[in-house]
């Protein structure tokens, strides 16, 4: 009798010790799939931020490739005038205020550096997070202010342009350019130039326009430092052309990329 009350003793405890570790594995796998839920809503709430920024970011990338492709038909502009020995007249001064401008981006860098807080992996997608890597660790580098990559456009003609040009003080001259209209994700991008225009600033009014007028236009046909400083330049600009173009291929892809991961 002893041995079979044992017995009995022994089954109970087994028992119980089975109930408790199975209790501790549910708590576990609920505990897990908790974890697992609120990583999952971070994710998407990460893709949307990240989204949202990438967007402000292309419309900055379509309007400045839009300054670099004018820079690039007024230099190809200036160059003819010079081979052909042109004589000057008044709309010249806006190519060569076209040759002179340069642009960066200024890209948002908060949702990326939550994600790599919280660890890459939270981007569940290899594409999406290979991208995203790529975007702000390559690209945005090399296209923002200060990088080393390529020097400044504007800067390299600055010392030369205050020796050899004087401002555009014509407002008469006007300068109207519409761009192709871009989209991504619903977004439309729209950019133009339209000089002069007006602006108000503490209820005064003034004129805003564009344009250098060399001080002697037929000494700049024959001067060597101005042709050098026209190569460097349009180097510089097609390296940032070629950086521009590659951006927005690569943020396109990715911005739809992550349009489709919120969808599922």
């Amino acid at each position: 009798m002893e041995q079979n009350k044992t017995s009995k003793y022994f089954k109970y405890a087994i028992g119980e010790i089975i109930l408790v570790v199975v209790g501790i594995l549910i708590a576990v796998q609920i505990n897990n799939w908790n974890q697992l839920n609120n990583r999952t809503q971070l994710e998407k709430t990460l893709l949307e931020q990240l989204k949202t920024e990438v967007l402000n970011v292309y419309g900055d990338i379509y309007s400045d490739f839009n300054v670099f492709q004018s820079g690039i038909k007024s230099h190809y502009n200036i160059v003819e005038y010079l081979e052909k020995d042109v004589a000057y007249n008044d709309r010249m001064c806006f190519d060569f205020a076209f040759i002179k401008d340069d642009e960066y981006i200024y890209p948002s860098v908060a949702t990326y550096s939550r994600i790599k807080e919280e660890g890459l992996d939270i981007i569940s997608n290899d594409t999406i997070r290979s991208l995203t890597q790529v975007i702000y660790e390559s690209i945005f580098p090399r296209m923002s202010k200060g990088n080393s990559f390529n020097p400044d456009i504007s800067e390299t003609w600055n010392e030369y342009y205050l020796d050899h040009f004087r401002l555009n003080l014509d407002y008469s001259l006007k300068y109207q350019v519409t761009f192709k209209s871009d989209t991504l994700s619903g977004e439309i991008y729209e950019d133009g130039d339209r000089f002069p225009y007006e602006i108000t600033r503490f209820d005064k009014k003034r004129k805003i326009t564009i344009g250098f007028v060399p001080l002697d236009f037929e000494s700049l046909k024959k001067d060597h430092k101005f042709r050098l400083l026209l190569n460097q330049t349009q180097d510089y600009r097609r390296y940032k052309v070629r950086q521009y173009f590659f951006a927005k291929r690569i943020l396109k892809e990715l911005v739809n990329l992550i349009d489709k991961e919120l969808e599922e």
